[in-house]
């Protein structure tokens, strides 16, 4: 049995080809020691099922990063993986070829994060031989050894466990993007500054004491057991974009613990497929939206004695954008904020 068997990578796609294939690049030697990646198309307008297949069979490669450790990550001198495509349908049913390495499934919708993520998870669920699951962002690359870390670090703690990583920015791969997740702020209904943001890979705090002030892993890595998905369930598919981790781990209530393997790391894009913020950019529309429509919902839904507080925080928001003449912002934001106080549940 190879040391990786057992574990299901799922990545969601949508408009993102260009990325998954450098992804799926990086994890040639995940898939060679065991995995399979199962990753699910939420509709995309860029054929991007054809181009991924297309890259399965050697008929197109990766455009290769510029720096030096990252282009190392894609220069895999590995056979590409076995390749069937199948319909949600089958996803959801477990129907697939035993000997698939990689399960391209086309979600017929834009299903947003938690719901296209959530056909993959199904999936796994169907695979009796499934121990483990690893949700993975589709425009990261990873280090080989990143997923064995993540096992590792589960195997050695002897209790319920997830694990996260470290992730670096991939427009400086020298610099750490988040370590694990986040705080979380109940009473405001924000998400703190993901744990370790823009320190130096060398400069990293003591990992033990980054465990202690997690509330919830980043959806962009996480290693999740079996029994984490039988025991909390699978993603709230009321949200379309955003605080499906935050929700997750909300019910999750402390049953697990969340973990970060130290020699776990990846590089990540953040954000590129929706022009959210990165290192130069603003809020797009999109990210603004989701983003607002979101933490509303979850407030009325967990917190609601601090929903007026929420409220407080998101109309100050509203000034900013305005003070920095982002208008259209403002106004997605403050309709997000009047709708919010009509509806119980986020519309996508």
């Amino acid at each position: 049995m190879t040391k990786l068997s057992g574990v299901y990578i799922v990545l969601l796609n949508w408009n993102g080809w260009r990325d998954s294939i450098a992804c799926l690049d990086s994890l040639l030697p995940n898939i060679y020691d065991g995995a399979r990646v199962i990753l699910c198309d939420n509709q995309s307008s860029d054929d991007s099922l054809d181009h991924i297949e297309a890259w399965s069979r050697d008929n197109i490669s990766a455009e290769m990063p510029k720096h030096p450790r990252l282009a190392d990550l894609q220069k895999q001198n590995l056979p590409k993986p076995i390749t069937q495509r199948i319909s949600r349908e089958q996803a959801e049913d477990g129907e697939a070829d035993p000997r698939a390495q990689l399960i391209l499934v086309d979600n017929a919708g834009n299903l947003g994060f938690a719901a296209g993520n959530n056909v993959g998870l199904r999936f796994a669920l169907r695979q009796e031989d499934m121990t483990h699951v690893w949700l993975l962002n589709n425009d990261t690359l990873v280090e080989s050894s990143c997923a064995a870390n993540m096992l590792a670090r589960l195997q050695e703690h002897h209790r319920p466990a997830v694990c996260g990583s470290i992730i670096h920015f991939f427009d400086d791969p020298t610099v750490v993007q988040c370590i694990g997740g986040n705080r979380f702020d109940s009473v405001r209904g924000r998400a703190m500054e993901s744990e370790g943001r823009h320190l130096n890979e060398n400069e990293l705090p003591p990992i033990a004491a980054i465990e202690e002030q997690l509330d919830y892993l980043t959806g962009c890595s996480m290693l999740l057991p079996r029994e984490f998905l039988q025991t909390v369930g699978l993603m709230n598919e009321a949200y379309f974009l955003y605080y499906e981790e935050i929700d997750w781990f909300t019910r999750a209530s402390k049953r697990f613990d969340l973990l970060v393997a130290k020699d776990a790391r990846l590089y990540h894009r953040e954000g590129g497929s929706i022009g959210s913020r990165s290192w130069n950019r603003g809020p797009s529309i999109v990210s603004d939206t989701h983003m607002f429509r979101s933490r509303i919902y979850f407030m009325k839904t967990y917190y609601p004695q601090n929903a007026w507080r929420c409220a407080v925080s998101n109309w100050l928001d509203v000034v900013k954008r305005i003070v920095k003449g982002q208008w259209r912002n403002a106004s997605v934001i403050a309709r997000e904020i009047i709708n919010g106080a009509r509806s119980a549940q986020p519309h996508s």
